[in-house]
């Protein structure tokens, strides 16, 4: 099935938007967190929840973040702990 012509300019303009998003966390942030939540799971394992993410947060930013953070997050398949390592690692474009 092919696109039609308005459909390819609806997802040019969603990877247009996509590529210059801006993140609630800055990459010096985004890596702290990561550091974190590896050491953190390496203790312990994934407990299917944000909650380490969620102290994290917490602990780093302002208490009216910790919500939109974490629903940026989950937008990036970021739905416990170690998927925010493996999924959301990518997608803050950090190297």
């Amino acid at each position: 099935m092919e696109l039609s012509k308005q459909e390819k300019k609806e997802l040019l303009k969603k990877w247009k938007a996509e590529q210059n998003k801006k993140y609630l966390l800055n990459k010096t942030k985004v890596r702290q967190l990561f550091r974190f939540l590896q050491k953190e799971l390496d203790k312990e394992p994934c407990d299917h929840t944000l909650k380490k993410t969620a102290q994290w947060v917490g602990a780093h930013c302002p208490p009216d973040k910790l919500e939109p953070l974490l629903q940026e997050m989950r937008d990036m398949g970021g739905f416990c702990d170690c998927e925010v390592l493996l999924n959301c690692y990518e997608r803050y474009e950090i190297e």
